[in-house]
């Protein structure tokens, strides 16, 4: 599409959006092509196509049909980045003892259901297509940093490696800033209710390349695997022999001693555990562990009871953080996206009605994924005591109990009659494009059913008590 074939872009149409990743640069084509002038700050400089050997935060991301419906809608070519995946994505999740508890392996096509980018590596990519669609009406802005607000006066300031200062108006702002949004900070400044905290992890993480000594040894196609081990987990993550990456996550206890030397029993532990881990992957760990590496926390949950302010709206996660257990960041982020120029569309550009008729539609699905991706954290990885209130633990204990009785109950009645039963719906809503309010609603269903399951057998069980004691009677 050229840019000729986009509206035109009319004075009073000039969006500011702070945050150049993929959400930011997504957002940037979407709105340029109903005729908005759109300029990009981020505090970053243009991000590279992979991460440099020492950079141990780097992780790759899964970008879903949830997330890749939305590329295609903004009409981004994901050919290069498709072509780097193989033939299928494999992925695979092992217990302590080696055993593998969850696996999945989806071919590649020319239009796949999933791929597997880091974060800087999809952005770029978006950044490379906006500047092709729209080299006129989207300017990207790298290594200046929004810093502050006045919605007021609908300018934001701009900072450019700490010496100068400026304003810059605004018609619509976008906060794709991430998880420390400066945007969404200034928002709490004026809308201090609008802001709830999650919990944070009890685990940090910390990443590396690695090549090993055999390149058949790495598959020829993307994959990814997850070994438990008694305090903690390995992280494999490869595309080919020459992009390999494997982490460690683990407590904060357990970083710190890394840290300090104390390695001794770590070490231990790493050659005893994941009976299913590549001895080179193994090798690798080990070898980190032995560096002293910089260890990253996991997203803390956060997110808003309001996802817009004055002529503001907040997208991905600079509206909702949340753990990357589901994979679902990046994915909700730009289904954020697609919905909100959706709502921009049908209020003919009126921002003031858009923002909210956004709010309505679109928050109840964050705040079923939040939940859903708060339940699995906290069996799958693990929740900081100090953030668990006794009222939400009784709160997350539920939701924990309706999740697994949706998983044991779906899988059940899907074995006993597949045609009739679908299975669980959780890979629709972590692969596919299930509406999550719709997915979480499902748990509640699945609850009063039982409940009511329940209900029915004591009512029988006391009848039937009650039947015997009387025939005893007389």
């Amino acid at each position: 599409m050229a840019e000729s074939d986009a509206a035109i872009s009319r004075p009073g149409r000039t969006a500011v959006v702070s945050g150049g990743g993929p959400v930011g640069a997504v957002t940037a084509i979407l709105l340029a092509k109903q005729g908005w002038n759109v300029q990009v700050y981020d505090l970053a400089c243009l991000p590279s196509v992979r991460p440099a050997q020492q950079d141990h935060r780097a992780y790759r991301l899964t970008v879903a049909s949830r997330g890749l419906r939305v590329l295609k809608l903004a009409n981004v070519n994901m050919d290069p980045i498709i072509a780097t995946q193989g033939t299928r994505f494999e992925a695979a999740m092992f217990k302590a003892n080696g055993r593998k508890s969850l696996s999945a392996s989806i071919p590649m096509t020319p239009d796949p259901p999933c791929v597997r980018v880091f974060r800087d590596e999809i952005a770029l990519r978006i950044i490379h297509e906006a500047q092709r669609l729209f080299p006129q009406t989207i300017k990207f802005h790298h290594s200046i940093a929004v810093t502050n607000v006045d919605f007021e006066r609908q300018l934001v300031h701009l900072d450019r490696d700490g010496s100068n200062t400026t304003e810059v108006g605004y018609d619509l702002l976008v906060g794709a800033d991430g998880a420390s949004s400066v945007v969404r900070s200034a928002l709490q400044q004026i809308m201090p209710d609008s802001y709830i905290r999650r919990y944070r992890h009890k685990q940090v993480y910390s990443m590396t390349q690695v090549t090993p000594s055999d390149p058949a040894e790495i598959p020829p196609h993307a994959v990814f695997q997850a070994h438990a081990m008694k305090d903690g987990i390995v992280l494999w993550d490869g595309r080919s022999s020459t992009d390999c990456r494997v982490g460690l996550a683990v407590p904060q206890e357990l970083a710190d001693a890394i840290r300090q030397g104390r390695i001794d029993n770590i070490i231990a532990m790493l050659q005893s555990s994941g009976r299913s881990l590549p001895d080179y992957a193994r090798k690798a760990v080990i070898e980190l562990v032995k560096s002293k590496p910089d260890f990253y926390p996991m997203p803390s949950w956060t997110y808003l009871s309001q996802l817009h302010g004055p002529r503001t709206v907040l997208l991905g996660d600079a509206a909702h953080t949340m753990s990357p257990v589901l994979g679902q960041g990046l994915n909700a982020g730009l289904e954020d996206v697609a919905v909100f120029a959706e709502c921009l569309q049908q209020h003919h550009g009126n921002v003031d009605n858009a923002l909210p008729a956004y709010n309505s539609l679109r928050l109840p699905d964050i705040q079923a994924v939040m939940t859903v991706n708060e339940v699995v954290a906290s069996s799958e990885i693990g929740l900081s005591v100090q953030d668990q209130e006794g009222a939400h633990k009784l709160w997350l204990s539920g939701h924990k109990m309706l999740f697994v009785l949706h998983m044991a109950s779906s899988t059940m009645l899907h074995k006993v009659a597949p045609s009739v039963f679908g299975g669980p719906r959780m890979l629709g809503l972590v692969m596919g494009t299930t509406p999550y309010r719709d997915f979480v609603s499902t748990l509640y269903r699945d609850g009063v059913w039982f409940a009511g399951f329940v209900i029915a057998v004591l009512a029988f069980a006391i009848c039937r008590s009650s039947m015997y004691s009387f025939g005893n009677f007389f």
